[in-house]
């Protein structure tokens, strides 16, 4: 018998109205409180540990269960996200990825992220893009200008094409030391010339990560380095999912046999569930909109909303 779980996902919570960065897509602190005013009166909010529980048979779920997934591990999950959660005695499950905490590096989707805000529009962005492709012929390997807006140029249900371009192109279709150079002139052009400096600004940092843990709030993985995992080598994915797990062993967390992953940009295939399987992963988010049916869906790969898919 199928048991319904409304799973939703959330990015940047931040107070927009004294962000340097308005044209970030999020949600304003505001608007989180009403949107768990709306939750909390249409469902019952649910521990990860009590879905792990249901997925292993060990318990059930009430009817009108959901969960809250936070990715990224982003600087107001810490300052914003997890006072109001802990004040409204609720967990939220965090997904932050190591290199950004372990290491101060700033994340090309956040890279990207911050350049869309930036910038007056997306079509100087995609311009100076499609002229890296053509100067870059003989030097990477790259496919004409209109082969990559064939496949990449198509809009989504929150982003129009020319958008969905810039961050696609920036994120996994281009070469990987080809996608860096371009992404880090466009920064330095439209953000900021201290990349370091900025990057120390999004980010949660360890300590914090380790309070939120104690004081119930659940991490589970979601990478070293947010990678398309299905778009990387064998080797790569093992090394992802390693390191993260020795991450979230650091905090205190379980790495054993229940332990969750969300896959970075959803991006998954068969293989990588496989890998996931053998190594006691109990349950995966991917960006699959739907509800999820745990025993039916495969719990490596259950769907989750978007905040966009709630009154706010």
């Amino acid at each position: 018998m199928a048991s319904p779980l409304t799973i939703v996902m959330y990015h940047y919570v931040r107070d927009f109205a004294r962000t340097r960065y308005p044209g970030l897509k999020g949600l304003d602190v505001a608007g989180f409180r009403r949107q768990l005013d709306h939750l909390m009166s249409s469902f019952r909010i649910v521990r990860m540990e009590d879905v792990i529980a249901a997925v292993r048979g060990e318990a059930e779920l009430p009817p009108d269960a959901a969960l809250l997934t936070f990715d990224d591990g982003y600087a107001e999950h810490f300052d914003a996200v997890f006072p109001i959660l802990h004040d409204r005695g609720l967990q939220g499950s965090f997904f932050p990825p190591v290199a950004p905490i372990r290491d101060g590096t700033l994340l090309d989707v956040n890279r990207v992220h911050f350049i869309l805000a930036s910038a007056p529009s997306s079509a100087p962005l995609a311009a100076a893009i499609d002229e890296a492709v053509v100067g870059a012929v003989g030097e990477y390997d790259v496919r004409s200008v209109s082969d990559y807006r064939s496949e990449w140029a198509h809009s989504n249900r929150f982003d129009d094409a020319e958008t969905i371009y810039v961050k696609r192109m920036l994120q996994t279709a281009l070469p990987s030391a080809l996608r860096g150079q371009v992404a880090r002139q466009l920064f330095e052009r439209f953000v900021s010339v201290d990349e370091s400096t900025f990057a120390a600004e999004q980010y949660l940092n360890r300590d914090q990560a380790r309070l939120m843990v104690d004081c119930g709030m659940y991490f589970g993985s979601h990478g070293k380095s947010h990678l398309w995992l299905n778009h990387v080598d064998t080797a790569t994915r093992i090394d992802e999912i390693e390191g993260s797990l020795d991450f979230l062993a650091d905090l205190g967390m379980p790495v054993g046999d229940q332990w969750v992953m969300c896959y970075p940009f959803g991006g998954w295939d068969d293989a990588l569930v496989e890998i996931l399987r053998a190594r006691s992963c109990t349950v995966g988010l991917t960006t699959r909109v739907d509800t999820a049916q745990i025993g039916v869906d495969d719990p490596l790969t259950l769907p989750r909303y978007d905040t966009n898919d709630f009154p706010q």
